[in-house]
């Protein structure tokens, strides 16, 4: 769900409603960096919440079902997205967000007190790094 995000909040600030290019430059949108599989993804988003919540050996094991069942579920054509007028694309963006705050609580409900407060700050500074155009990954739904 953070690359959605991430690809649309990208995708409207590269100015006034022109759609992104339907090529990408050589190495893609990252340089020369390889297209991550989605095990991949699951691995990063799971293994970045275990560094900085300082999961446990349980909890991580739940994150790491609850991303993989939302990478699964993830069915978005980036293809479609790109040729689809503004109103689909606003209500694609709807329901991205209402899946991303269904696996946010889901994930919420495993945490401890504290460790729900540092996600929403961690989530709040990416939110505003990607603001400010520093874009960049994070957990999934969210930017860096």
């Amino acid at each position: 769900m953070l690359l959605i995000v991430s690809g649309i909040t990208y995708a409207q600030e590269r100015g006034g409603g022109e759609r992104p290019s339907r090529t990408m430059p050589q190495g893609g949108p990252r340089g020369d960096r390889p297209q991550m599989t989605p095990e991949q993804m699951v691995q990063r988003q799971t293994q970045r919440m275990v560094e900085e919540l300082k999961l446990t050996k349980d909890q991580e094991a739940k994150v790491t079902a609850i991303n993989k069942k939302y990478m699964q579920n993830q069915s978005v054509d980036w293809s479609k997205m790109r040729e689809a007028s503004d109103e689909e694309r606003a209500k694609m963006r709807e329901t991205m967000t209402k899946v991303q705050a269904e696996k946010e609580k889901e994930i919420k409900a495993i945490l401890t007190a504290d460790q729900i407060k540092l996600f929403d700050e961690n989530k709040k500074k990416r939110e505003e790094n990607r603001r400010n155009g520093q874009g960049g990954m994070g957990f999934p739904g969210m930017g860096r």
